[in-house]
């Protein structure tokens, strides 16, 4: 009984830390994403989008140097910017890059492995190489299809959240709160749901189990991944425990961790789910596994 209840208190306060950790960056997502659809327009989009796929694909993943968000922020608006007509390739490179290079990320990176520019600059560079090469490869992959869910808040670009013509009637501040308050029921509905599948994985995966299992390098790339994956933290705070195993595990691993868990997680794997059609998700994810896997074994 006491062991169920040390169990429950542990789950508790790992999914409590989870959702108190991605709400405000659910909610710079939701308000970022809100703002686009109130005041950018189609030409404005087209202006300032680089004719070059693989140009713009840097320059979005380099925006996450300007604009630094974390993971969970990052799913509504990439929505966001698909709505608005910007090509997939850029709106994905932006939300795979942006948890990265973030420089709050890079600054705990730096602190948390004992100010090691190598670590630093290997997740910077990698991560912007992985973001822009999966970004392309899915865009060219996915084809002309759609890959919004019909039943997204807005569809086509027209808001089907019953506020049509709100914008004539009321201000566009008021339009940015209700379109806000629409984008965190629809997002954090799903945050819930991957917040507790990872908090139930933290519980019940003991870390020198997973230790012992990653004897062999190439393996323990596959688990590292796996448990980044798992146990979603937020990429500000996941060098940390990352620098834990560095003395267990070899540089590939240790990276493997530090560049897969920002890009796709449980919990913006469920809110990915939430926005977009389900064959995008799964080549998105698969992609990103496959890139992440390739990379850390170039680093071994």
């Amino acid at each position: 009984m006491d062991n169920f209840v040390g169990v429950l208190e542990s789950f508790s306060l790992i999914f409590s830390s989870i959702i108190l950790e991605a709400l405000p960056f659910i909610l710079i997502g939701a308000l970022v994403s809100a703002f686009m659809q109130t005041f950018l327009n189609n030409e404005m989009i087209e202006r300032v989008t680089p004719n070059n796929k693989l140009l713009g694909g840097v320059a979005a993943a380099l925006l996450g140097l300007i604009f630094p968000v974390c993971e969970c922020a990052t799913v509504p608006i990439a929505r966001g910017l698909i709505r608005k007509g910007v090509p997939l390739n850029i709106a994905l490179a932006y939300m795979l890059a942006a948890p990265i290079i973030n420089p709050v990320v890079l600054m705990s990176t730096y602190y948390a492995f004992n100010g090691s520019g190598k670590i630093v600059a290997y997740r910077a560079l990698f991560g912007l190489l992985i973001a822009v090469v999966v970004g392309y490869l899915v865009d060219i992959l996915n084809g002309t299809e759609s890959v919004l869910k019909n039943n997204s808040l807005f569809v086509n670009d027209s808001c089907s959240c019953g506020c049509s013509g709100y914008l004539n009637k009321k201000s566009k501040y008021l339009s940015i709160l209700n379109h806000t308050s629409k984008e965190l029921y629809e997002i954090g509905r799903f945050l819930i749901i991957g917040a507790a599948v990872a908090s139930f994985f933290q519980v019940v995966i003991p870390r020198d189990k997973l230790l012992a299992l990653g004897s062999n390098t190439v393996l323990s790339i596959w688990i590292m991944m796996m448990f980044a994956f798992l146990i979603s933290l937020c990429s500000e705070a996941d060098a940390f425990i990352a620098s834990t195993f560095l003395g267990s595990l070899n540089l590939g691993p240790v990276m493997a961790f530090l560049l897969l868990g920002p890009m796709v997680d449980v919990k913006n794997a469920a809110m990915l789910f939430s926005a977009f059609k389900k064959s995008f998700v799964v080549k998105l994810i698969f992609c990103i596994f496959s890139l992440c896997f390739i990379a850390c074994c170039v680093i071994i």
